[in-house]
């Protein structure tokens, strides 16, 4: 009688053996090496026999198995190790297994390796097979003293090889084919190989299995492996250990001072109190439901809806590379309103359009009520409030991230651990945008993508006041002058992109001699062609604040007439590169499309902002206005700006943690999209409790900002519920320097957006 284990291994042997025999990604072969491989094992003959089959798999180890050079089992377990080396003696333990059906843990093994799946043709050329690592890492045979290792085996084409020589020497036989095909890029499979194994074992044999024509590379993981943690790790877990010890200690002065009615301002503990995670929780969701005078309540949901536009596009780009249907993404993304997902890239000019409204409407607000701007605390204060967060960010991925995914894709946290380690001060001190692209590899080699964008927002924040000072003191020639920067703001775009012959947008279509990477190089990363947005919303913010509260009256007609026409003008930048921006895509841009998109697009993204901005703080938005105004976006617009720093490394470690390859739907992303909104709401609340909240508050205590009189009159309500008056959230606000905050929202006294330095302005991400 055949034996469940005979049946198994025998079938996992005649359907290895049998793969390679169909198509690989269009390369016209027989598969007749194979049965020459199999001649060579004694199993020659028109038909493979299920008992002979399995007499070879029980003698896997034997030295008629590390011969011929090709072989099926040497690319996946290490047979040329030495047979009285700790890996050969597995080896042998493991071919005795078999041999007497006495474990299940080395068939499963077999079982988790990565072989090519159902629709290879269909789906992903890169990612041949994953493999199951589950089941390999939890793989065992106790009685051999086995242990399963998750190996992901990485081949890419050997540079030092012309291709012609590629295309003609006798390819691999891998136990499913895709080592016999020429593959541009990279493929990985996975395999499962005794734990006494090392990496190195396993790539000697899959470097003589592929003859040369692969450069081979090998990672391995193990269920129990004990990490190995470095000097910067164990200081990275002892930075967060005391500022989770002096959140704990805050809170509990801040519970007792509030029951036992007593204040801490006068003592040091009052140096404590801005970490107190009860007060901090309590403001950072607070509602406020009444009219607050002076306060643009539609950038709130703006803001939000720009963060999860964001999120969205980023899921949609990241997960590309990993989908079983990755050779038919063309077919789902050719379609005219996935327009909407290929430029969302026009949410980071929201972000910079708000953030030019509000540092244009906050200095000419403190200009006017001081007669002055104290440049030196207008830059301190926004690097104090920015840059915390992002060392925190940055920090733990470059220390202990590391840790946390598993499965085929892990071993490429490395990557990221590696830009961390070595390039974290280019986010920090706001340059990455300059130094990060390494035009080799046309590649960011930063630690956080994303703060490409903080780095320009700073950059123009900066020279800010050379365009708002002279509109606050000489009006009539400022405005000239914002004139002229607004006409260059447009020029220079459409000219960089008109000499380098860029495409007139990020197109994500376009064959090789569209230089996509040069458009983000030259144009998306530089400050001084992202202008635009920014200068659109200096214009805004002016207008806004020379309007104050007189009422703007406009006709119906004008009305009308201003909705029409930012309406069309923001479907024009959305919809109106479709011929060319989709994958696949063939066609040329012609010259004026090349100029006119490529230098207005943004700028008139903005544009049609402006008019949403404007319409909506002046009573002429309806129902717009009722929806981008609602109390509701208020704790989550707090939270954005955090939100913007983890999204994007939540879901690289997400994709580096995945143990399969995804389906690529829209149902599938924004169900995607969904987690990670809400892992990054829990991982900002975090990460603003840490080293943003507790940052302000100790900001206000030790500058000791007076109140700014009546630009936010104070109001109170019997019927609102009144937080807590802690340090960290006090209403005060220095009058020479608290220039970045953009909208304050007091309710008795308490700064409602305190929890995020630029409540407005800096609620900021990149796609």
């Amino acid at each position: 009688m055949v034996s469940p284990f005979s049946v198994i291994s025998s079938f996992f042997l005649l359907f290895l053996l049998l793969a390679p025999s169909r198509p690989a990604l269009g390369q016209q072969w027989s598969g007749g090496g194979v049965l020459e491989s199999a001649n060579s094992l004694g199993l020659g003959g028109s038909s493979l026999d299920l008992y002979e089959a399995e007499d070879m798999l029980a003698r896997f180890g034997g030295s008629e198995l590390r011969t011929p050079v090709g072989q099926p089992w040497s690319l996946y377990l290490p047979v040329f190790a030495d047979a009285a080396s700790p890996c050969g003696l597995a080896l042998a333990a493991m071919a005795a297994a078999l041999e007497s059906n006495a474990s299940l843990g080395v068939l499963q093994m077999v079982d988790s390796w990565g072989k090519l799946p159902d629709g290879f043709l269909y789906g992903n050329p890169h990612f041949v097979g994953v493999g199951v690592y589950g089941e390999c890492v939890r793989a065992q045979s106790p009685d051999f003293g086995l242990k399963g290792k998750f190996c992901t085996v990485v081949l890419k084409d050997n540079t030092t090889i012309a291709q012609s020589q590629r295309e003609d020497e006798a390819r691999p036989l891998l136990i499913q084919g895709f080592a016999n095909t020429y593959v541009g890029l990279s493929s990985r499979y996975s395999t499962c190989i005794p734990d006494a194994c090392t990496e190195r074992d396993l790539m000697t044999s899959v470097s003589k299995a592929v003859d040369g024509i692969k450069e081979v590379s090998v990672m391995c993981q193990t269920l129990d492996e004990t990490p190995q943690f470095t000097g910067a790790d164990i200081a990275v877990i002892s930075f967060l250990s005391i500022m989770l010890a002096l959140m704990v200690i805050g809170t509990v002065i801040d519970v007792f001072c509030r029951f036992a009615k007593r204040s801490a301002s006068a003592t040091g503990a009052r140096f404590l109190l801005p970490f107190s995670v009860y007060t901090n929780l309590e403001k950072m969701f607070l509602i406020t439901t009444e009219p607050r005078p002076g306060i643009i309540t539609c950038l709130t949901g703006m803001r939000v809806l720009s963060m999860g536009w964001v999120i969205l596009g980023h899921q949609y780009l990241f997960d590309i590379l990993i989908s079983y249907n990755y050779s038919h993404i063309g077919k789902w993304t050719s379609g005219l309103f996935f327009q909407i997902i290929f430029n969302a890239t026009v949410s980071t000019d929201s972000f910079l359009f708000l953030s030019g409204l509000l540092v244009s409407y906050g200095v000419l607000k403190e200009i006017k009520r001081t007669g002055k701007l104290n440049i030196i605390m207008y830059i301190v204060h926004r690097l104090i409030r920015l840059t915390p967060p992002i060392a925190v960010v940055t920090l733990f991925l470059a220390t202990v991230a590391r840790f946390i995914p598993s499965g085929p894709l892990a071993p490429s946290v490395n990557t990221l651990y590696k830009s961390c380690s070595d390039n974290w001060w280019m986010d920090v001190l706001y340059v990455n945008n300059f130094l990060a692209f390494n035009a080799t590899t046309n590649t960011l080699t930063d630690c956080l993508g994303q703060c490409w964008y903080t780095a320009v927002d700073t950059q123009l924040y900066l020279v800010a006041p050379f365009v708002l000072l002279p509109l606050a003191f000489y009006p009539s020639k400022g405005k000239i002058l914002l004139f002229l920067v607004t006409l260059v703001s447009f020029i220079i775009p459409a000219a960089v992109t008109y000499a380098y012959d860029l495409p007139p947008g990020s197109i994500w279509g376009g064959d090789d001699n569209v230089d996509n990477t040069g458009y983000e190089r030259k144009v998306y990363y530089t400050p001084w062609c992202r202008m635009s947005a920014y200068i659109v919303g200096i214009w805004t913010g002016y207008i806004i604040f020379n309007q104050g509260s007189k009422k703007l009256v406009l006709s119906p007609v004008q009305v009308l007439t201003g909705w029409t026409v930012a309406v069309f003008s923001a479907l024009a930048v959305l919809l109106g590169a479709w011929s060319y921006n989709h994958i696949g895509t063939t066609y040329y841009y012609d010259p004026i499309t090349q100029v006119l998109y490529g230098g207005l697009h943004r700028g008139v993204w903005c544009l049609a902002l402006a008019w949403v901005v404007v319409a909506c703080h002046f009573g002429y938005g309806g129902a717009v206005n009722t929806f981008l105004s609602h109390p509701s976006w208020q704790p989550l617009s707090r939270l954005t700006y955090c939100m913007y720093l983890v999204a994007l490394p939540i879901q690289i470690i997400l994709i580096f943690n995945t143990k399969d390859l995804l389906y690529f739907t829209h149902v599938n992303k924004i169900i995607q999209t969904c987690g990670t909104v809400f892992l990054s709401i829990i991982l900002a609340v975090l990460l603003s409790l840490t080293a943003e909240v507790p940052i302000l508050g100790l900001e206000k205590i030790i500058f000791k900002r007076p109140g700014r009189g009546n630009d936010n009159p104070k109001t109170t309500t019997p019927t609102e519920k009144q937080g807590q008056d802690n340090l960290a959230f006090s209403g005060e606000m220095d009058e020479k320097g608290d220039l970045a905050k953009k909208e304050e929202v007091r309710q008795n006294g308490d700064l409602e957006s305190s929890q995020t330095p630029y409540s407005e302005k800096e609620q900021t991400t990149e796609l």
